[in-house]
């Protein structure tokens, strides 16, 4: 599976407020989502050693005004696996304890996890009078069918689908309907990007599947191709602010683990033009005991 944290931080950062209304639509109604204070810098420590960032936390306030907030903390997951409940448990703590206001949880699965939202209970057997559980969301995208969320109205859900189940669809008619969608929504081109470029990055067709996609040559494939033209001389453009992103986590999570980083090895990291190089920095940024243990080079 392609490396997803820069990809879909960036989409769930475009259309955050599409996210909560298809997670917690009853929520976003309460909410002031235009609002929405990113505060995606914050590092969480989950334990002396083990420094983290989350990948997106944001601050909102209630449309009921008085001060008040909603501290909304979203994992992105490839997939479902044991143990994510306590490690939010932990996120959640973590930010409880920097911040007065109410914090909600959601795990975004890509692969794996029960199917759509679900509140998921921890220690949810032991649950008795005046005992805690902690509460969180999750959203497994997988099992969901993608029919029902292109039918949706938000954008959001359009690229979603290139990850659902299909049903009978073929792989190229998914991804036919998905930029169809889009194509036939007008909107700002940026956003569009955004959207785009989850579907082409998930949506990897065979020859024989990319001969059946260019076969369906209806009006409204013509008008998605005119829009995939336009921005195919842009495909550089969003690999560096993908390759941007991916930098800006490595330099927080050397700060995490480190302190202040050296000017030095902060030019060093913006010199490095390689996603995959940034990404597998990242990683080993995870576990290393020193600057220099990374080897970023001269």
């Amino acid at each position: 599976m392609p490396p997803h944290d820069p990809l879909f931080k960036n989409l769930f950062r475009t259309f955050f407020a599409g996210l909560l209304r298809l997670v917690a639509p009853d929520l976003a109604e309460r909410l002031d989502l235009a609002a929405a204070a990113f505060l995606d810098k914050e590092l969480i420590s989950t334990a002396p050693q083990d420094h983290r960032v989350v990948d997106l936390l944001a601050k909102v306030p209630l449309r009921s005004g008085g001060d008040r907030f909603l501290l909304i903390h979203v994992e992105i997951e490839n997939r479902s696996r044991h143990g994510m409940g306590k490690r939010l448990r932990d996120y959640h703590r973590s930010i409880q304890a920097r911040h007065e206001d109410p914090v909600l949880s959601i795990v975004v699965y890509l692969t794996g996890g029960k199917a759509g939202i679900c509140e998921e209970i921890l220690d949810g057997d032991l649950a008795m009078p005046g005992l805690t559980s902690f509460r969180y969301l999750s959203f497994g995208l997988a099992r969901c069918p993608a029919a029902e969320y292109l039918a949706s109205p938000e954008p959001l859900a359009w690229a979603l689908a290139a990850l659902m189940n299909r049903g009978d669809w073929s792989r190229a008619e998914l991804k036919r309907r998905c930029l169809t969608r889009i194509a036939e929504a007008n909107l700002p081109e940026d956003r569009g990007v955004e959207l785009v470029n989850c579907i082409e990055t998930y949506v990897k067709l065979t020859p024989e599947e990319a001969e059946e996609f260019s076969l369906l040559g209806i009006p409204e494939i013509r008008r998605t191709h005119a829009m995939l033209y336009r921005l195919s001389w842009k495909d550089e453009m969003i690999l560096e602010g993908r390759t941007q992103g991916a930098r800006e986590s490595l330099l927080s999570l050397l700060e995490a683990r480190f302190g202040l980083v050296p000017e030095e090895v902060r030019s060093r990291v913006e010199a490095i033009h390689s996603f995959d190089r940034l990404n597998r920095l990242v990683r080993k940024a995870a576990t290393a005991k020193t600057l220099k243990g990374l080897r970023l080079g001269g």
